[in-house]
């Protein structure tokens, strides 16, 4: 299960075949506003935000500490799994030793991160180039992806002064990571 927290509701995506009991208690507690299943896979919407509903936990740790859940949330085999963002060290060193007096808390990864490029979103998932991000950006925006097609790689090498061959393989890179990126998720 995967949740992304949205103030007034939470988002939920839930995959194998737990998810009616999931369900159930989600809407008990807060009620759910819709619902999509296709497959194993539901997607719902809660009547209001579990975090508001329930209070306390690692949230209110992190929130004492100044660090940020990183969304979604995932949860799996009894277990809660989250990516913190700290921008202080001390802080994030702060966070684990308050969570291990009430949790088994396991670092499963740690990196340092500097402040992103301007024009490159900051947001989880693949790193791109800038020139990478820069590149698909225009794809969309100008239509590359759509169905017709209105524009083409010779016309978006033109926008970027890049040779078409050049431009194709910023393209591809890109896909390539937002690719990989999905089907390890799924």
């Amino acid at each position: 299960m995967e949740l992304w927290c949205n103030d007034h509701c939470d988002l939920l995506r839930l995959r194998g075949t737990g998810a009616d009991s999931v369900l159930a208690a989600v809407d008990e507690r807060v009620g759910i506003r819709e619902r999509a299943t296709e497959g194993d896979s539901t997607l719902a919407v809660t009547g209001a935000c579990l975090r508001e509903a329930g209070g306390g936990g690692v949230e209110d740790v992190l929130a004492a500490h100044g660090c940020l859940l990183v969304p979604p949330l995932a949860y799996s085999d009894g277990e809660k799994h989250l990516r913190v963002l700290a921008l202080d060290p001390t802080a994030l060193t702060g966070v684990y030793h308050d969570l291990r007096e009430d949790y088994d808390v396991t670092v499963a990864d740690k990196r340092e991160v500097s402040a992103p490029e301007p024009d490159v979103p900051a947001v989880a998932g693949p790193e791109l180039t800038a020139r990478q991000a820069s590149v698909l950006r225009a794809a969309v925006e100008d239509g590359y992806y759509a169905f017709p097609r209105r524009t083409s790689t010779a016309a978006l090498a033109d926008r970027f002064d890049l040779a078409r061959s050049t431009l194709e393989e910023h393209l591809r890179r890109a896909e390539g990571k937002l690719a990989s990126a999905y089907a390890a998720d799924r």
